[in-house]
């Protein structure tokens, strides 16, 4: 039974996404009732977590009870390339991110986990309830009607804002806006479950493996009881096969034809039965509406070769709550650029992954390295070391970008992120000698500065951010902009310190990071021609 009408927020599907973003509104106060069609724990697939998703549990504090029962993973091994030799990738040598591991979950038991940890936040949590309906005043969506599955009745219910959590099944996505199918990413997947195959040694021990094959590649996922997850990822083209052979009998023969996941198999027993799933990556055309806003795969769905479902949906969930929590404490917060804040950071991610995907999977011939390179392309921090970028992006690094990486100066900083902040940032990036000479800096011109929104607490705040015109972002903190307002008085940067360190105004060590960012952003030169330009600083 309901313990009200209306509520501050409803949320639809009690997934990843559904319940952070429940969680997290719940913490900062609000009136939450989440909506959940199934009774957890239910089986899904999607269950190897990156690295970056571990800031978001300790957020919803959870990641305690995590630590105490699944396995975890410190990196991935490859046999994907122009040889069959294999190559391992450990995400702590990815930039940004406070852990260095993440875990290899169970999703029924995840998912549960995490949907229990909405309820004893005070979100309002009810199963077996399967929305039907929107409803609207005009045209904003202003609640819902469900019905309850256990009793067959139907209630309406309001709230000022709906999250639709509802998965591929896009409650209010597919209502609202054009689905954008990717025609290079029309894949299939095909599973089971295996006891006993061989893992790596050591560290390794709980790695993920991911090998090609003639028809697609192999993701392999330790499990707790020394359960493996081993699917093949294939193009759809493979039908014909299927029909031909039926579904066990490709599996099997596909396993065959990839000799290095065949070995970890030669004393394992399958233990379940073999499972298929269509896997086609897709968009909306936005990712939020009148009234509500869409996380998860209820507004994009990418190929899971980077296992990016769940921290793409957690991250989500995450922004959600920022942009909710924020109108509904600020009245004359800017609902439309909120909402457009939301989706460009949303899509960005989902771009960087999915051009990603397509290079992998265009370059089974290519060498690791051409891999690292591109990564660097579509990360977001230039002049980050190839290697270190293609780790950082598989990790799920985001605490870099300039929405939340701001927050860390404003906030009380975790002693784990301290010295993120100062890697970011660190000497070696940049000539520390010139830098730090009496040659006087300038100015680029090759940068402009927009509105944006900073993390603050619980919500967002606007600020401003310096955008390169490779679309690299950096923040405009006060630091930033003292550096620049001395450079136009023709200052080099050893003076710069040492007025914009007088008087303990900022530290001598904010002072240098921030100089090392606007170097690295190409917001500054250290050997300009003689004429500074000012345009970008107008």
């Amino acid at each position: 039974m309901l313990s009200s009408t209306t509520y501050d927020v409803i949320v639809i599907g009690g997934g990843p996404g559904g319940s952070s973003s429940a969680t997290f509104l719940a913490q900062a106060g609000k009136k939450v009732l989440l909506l959940e069609r199934d009774k957890f724990p239910r089986y899904h697939i999607g269950e190897s977590l990156l690295s970056g998703t571990l800031e978001i549990f300790r957020k919803l504090n959870v990641l305690d009870e995590l630590e105490k029962i699944f396995v975890k993973k410190w990196g991935v091994e490859w046999i994907w390339g122009d040889t069959r030799q294999k190559w391992t990738t450990y995400f702590k040598d990815a930039v940004s991110i406070p852990y260095d591991y993440g875990f290899q979950v169970e999703r029924a038991d995840f998912d549960k986990i995490l949907l229990d940890n909405a309820a004893r936040h005070g979100v309002e949590v009810h199963e077996e309830c399967r929305v039907v309906a929107p409803i609207y005043k005009k045209d904003r969506v202003v609640g819902v009607r469900f019905e309850n599955l256990k009793t067959g009745r139907e209630a309406e219910v309001r709230a000022k804002w709906v999250i639709d959590a509802s998965g591929q099944g896009g409650l209010l996505s597919k209502q609202h806006h054009k689905q954008h199918w990717d025609p290079m990413l029309q894949n299939m997947a095909i599973w089971s479950y295996w006891r006993d195959a061989k893992r790596g040694e050591g560290i390794d021990n709980g790695n993920t493996f991911l090998p090609t094959f003639d028809d697609g590649w192999w993701w392999f996922i330790p499990l707790r009881n020394e359960v493996t997850s081993i699917g093949a990822v294939v193009d759809r083209k493979n039908m014909d096969k299927f029909k031909e052979m039926g579904a066990e009998a490709f599996y099997l023969d596909a396993i065959q034809r990839t000799p290095e996941l065949a070995a970890r198999l030669k004393n394992a027993e399958q233990v379940d039965k073999v499972r298929m799933l269509r896997d086609w990556s897709y968009e909306f055309e936005n990712f939020y509406g009148n009234g509500y806003l869409a996380v998860g795969d209820a507004a994009c769905f990418i190929d899971p070769l980077f296992s990016t479902g769940v921290h793409l949906a957690l991250l989500a969930g995450y922004m959600a709550s920022l942009v909710v929590n924020t109108m509904l404490e600020d009245k004359s917060a800017d609902e439309a650029a909120l909402l457009a804040f939301y989706e460009r950071q949303y899509k960005r991610d989902y771009t960087r992954y999915r051009d990603q995907v397509y290079f992998l999977y265009a370059g089974h011939a290519a060498d690791k390295e051409d891999y690292f390179w591109k990564a660097r392309s579509i990360f977001d921090r230039p002049n980050l070391n190839p290697r270190q970028a293609f780790i950082s992006l598989i990790a799920g690094s985001f605490e870099h970008r300039g929405w939340y990486h701001r927050c860390l100066d404003r906030m009380g900083k975790p002693g784990e992120l301290e010295q993120i902040v100062k890697t970011l940032s660190d000497a070696s990036q940049f000539d520390t000698n010139a830098v730090l000479s009496d040659k006087p800096l300038q100015l680029s011109s090759e940068w402009t500065v927009i509105d944006d929104f900073s993390v603050e607490e619980d919500q967002l705040v606007p600020s401003k951010t310096i955008q390169t015109k490779d679309k690299f972002e950096l923040p405009l903190t006060p630091v930033v902009e003292g550096i620049l307002t001395e450079v136009k008085q023709g200052k080099s940067a050893a003076a710069l310190v040492d007025s914009l360190t007088a008087e303990g105004k900022f530290t001598t060590d904010s002072v240098h990071r921030g100089l090392a960012d606007a170097i690295t952003y190409g917001v500054l030169n250290v050997r300009a021609p003689a004429a500074a330009s000012m345009n970008a600083a107008e």
